[in-house]
């Protein structure tokens, strides 16, 4: 026990974490440096912490690499000494190495104690990773129950590069394992505070002709109840199956649904204006939301290129440039589509993001890679900014992949992405939903059983919750009622009123020109067109605000002679010119005199 002692004593203390896979990273600022060489090639800066569930690393890289793809050629190794015994596994390093994770033969060799290998799949040892695409950093989950660290104190490792012959850290490091229980709190599935518009993207695996697959899917969309729907995957169904189909899992709801050429729709429960099939494996539609922010949105169910290999690389970076090439004309005037300036633009689907990382930068920041095809870079979000990639983690896992096949030799992967213009939207809730890792309340809470995501699909659904944020969101006159929407911007009209239906609300407009708001005359009875609606020569804000004689009645006392009159030739006025018979001769006397001019007595 005293040797034991003595060994954690100079290992290095490292925070037990539950770090969220979302290629974020923040997470990581409490996590001490396991190792440093920035003069590596590759590996540069390491990182490792644990809890009783996972264990977790992070590796800078000195450049650009796709981890777990050959399409940047590496060398790079992660070797793990299981029990931290020399003696067993493998003898390397002064480690007795139970795990290789060969990362580019994209495979395991797994060491028994007499150091007899066996080649598996990193899915043999529930390993994860974020990104799926690549990148200068990258954050891994071994899942210790399946690597066999379960009952494991501490474990000795070291990363390798066999390319450079480089290691990192220079000598293996020895991380002692925590005992603290994993935590993540679930996101609730309701709507977030403030959402006005839930998107989702699902790819369905070509699915939705499948009774048992359907009935898992209207599970889910009931549990869900979206707004918008962009699908994948469903070439072999038609824009009126999907519409019955959503119409019976929400019954009462009128559902509008547009296919294109090729395996994509989008579905809305608001009217859809413009679609454009010609953009390839992308599917641009206009939604009409003008009622529900003022603006309609431009909506994209997207599904480009599979899978790696330099052909497939290519043509994935230039679907993505050729949809950038889309937003581009309808941001400018002129063009194929004129989107008004503010519109929310929300972009995403199934985007195959393995291998290179342009394709999904493109999309994000404008910089297109075939300007000769697609034409200049360009701003492609309101203020003159890139758009936004949303970091999207499962309701119940903290990790941010969407797509899963433990048979495969490909670890799982976030393949399904959510692009917004956040200069005028905000995501408020997002998550993606695999039912398996629900608790059994969770399941009972939202009418879902625990394989309803893998019966319905290989792929989780994602869903967005949105706000209007920056000019599009402000209330200046504080009635509730959004600037964009609003008919009366910086006068309080809660409830809209517009009696002409101009545009231009009633507590904000005279219509007839005589000195009375539109709002005023209606509750007066008077007719808000009409300058003097009892045609006495009096026009019906004279009447209410200098008289006080009745805008409804030429002669308000009933003696017979017209207010007009009566006031012009007061019989008890003494003053001459006091037409008005206030004692003084004032504007208000001149006014009743023009009123009367030219009047036969």
């Amino acid at each position: 026990m005293r040797s034991v002692a003595l060994l954690l004593a100079w290992m290095p203390a490292l925070l037990s974490a539950q770090i969220m896979l979302d290629q974020r990273f923040e997470d990581w600022e409490e996590v001490g440096l396991a190792g440093e060489n920035m003069g590596n090639v590759h590996l540069q800066r390491t990182q490792a912490t644990s809890n009783d569930a996972w264990m977790f690393w992070r590796v800078s890289l000195g450049e650009e690499l796709a981890l777990d793809e050959t399409i940047i050629n590496h060398g790079i190794e992660l070797w793990v000494d299981a029990d931290a015994n020399a003696t067993t596994g493998f003898s390397a390093e002064g480690m007795g190495v139970e795990l290789v994770f060969d990362f580019h033969e994209a495979e395991l060799r797994r060491y028994n104690a007499n150091g007899t290998v066996s080649i598996l799949t990193f899915n043999d040892v529930g390993l994860h990773q974020a990104p799926t695409y690549s990148g200068e950093e990258v954050e891994l989950a071994l899942d210790r129950g399946l690597a066999g660290l379960d009952n494991s104190l501490f474990v000795r490792w070291q990363w390798f590069d066999t390319v450079h012959e480089e290691t990192l850290p220079a000598q293996p490091v020895t991380t002692v394992l925590s005992a603290t229980e994993a935590s993540y709190e679930a996101i609730d599935l309701s709507r977030g505070t403030g959402a006005q518009l839930r998107s989702m993207w699902w790819n369905v695996n070509g699915r939705m002709n499948n009774s048992s697959a359907t009935a898992a899917m209207g599970r889910i969309v009931e549990a869900v109840v979206p707004d918008v729907i962009g699908f994948n995957e469903v070439a072999n169904v038609s824009a009126g199956h999907v519409q019955g189909l959503l119409e019976s899992w929400l019954p009462g709801t009128t559902w509008y649904v547009v296919k294109d050429d090729y395996d994509l729709m989008v579905a809305s429960i608001y009217p859809l204006g413009d679609s454009f099939s010609g953009v390839f494996r992308s599917f641009p539609v206009v939604v009409e939301t003008e009622a529900l922010w003022g603006l309609p949105t431009l909506f994209t169910s997207s599904h480009l290129k599979c899978c790696g290999g330099a052909s497939n690389e290519a043509q994935r970076q230039s679907e993505a440039d050729e949809y950038m090439e889309f937003q581009r004309d309808a941001m400018t005037e002129g063009g194929l589509l004129d989107l008004p300036y503010g519109s929310p633009i929300v972009f995403g689907g199934d985007l195959n993001m393995v291998g290179l990382s342009g394709p999904i930068k493109t999309i994000e920041t404008g910089d297109i890679a075939d300007n000769g095809s697609y034409g200049p870079d360009f701003s492609p979000d309101w203020d003159g900014t890139s758009m936004l990639e949303l970091p999207i983690l499962q309701a119940d896992r903290p990790m941010d992949y969407t797509w899963r096949n433990d048979n495969s030799q490909y670890m799982p992967g976030k393949l399904d992405y959510a692009i917004v213009s956040d200069a005028v939207v905000e995501a408020v809730r997002m998550f993606g939903l695999q039912t398996n890792d629900m608790s059994s309340d969770r399941l009972n809470q939202y009418g879902l059983l625990s394989g309803d995501t893998w019966a319905s699909s290989d792929h989780l659904p994602i869903v967005v919750d949105l706000m209007m944020v920056g000019a599009q969101a402000l209330d200046t006159d504080e009635d509730g009622v959004l600037d964009a929407l609003d008919n009366c911007v910086e006068v309080p009209n809660p409830d809209q009123g517009d009696f002409n239906g101009n545009g231009t609300g009633d507590m904000c407009e005279d219509s007839d020109a005589d000195g009375l708001m539109d709002f005023m005359e209606i509750n007066w009875g008077t007719d808000p067109a009409v300058q003097d609606t009892d045609g006495d020569g009096l026009t019906d804000g004279v009447e209410i605000d200098l008289f006080g004689t009745d805008p409804l009645s030429a002669d308000s006392d009933g003696d017979g002679i017209s207010d007009s009159l009566e006031l012009l030739f007061p019989p008890s006025s003494t003053c001459p010119g006091d037409l008005n018979g206030d004692n003084a001769v004032t504007a208000s006397d001149l006014l009743l005199l023009l009123a009367s001019f030219g009047e036969v007595c």
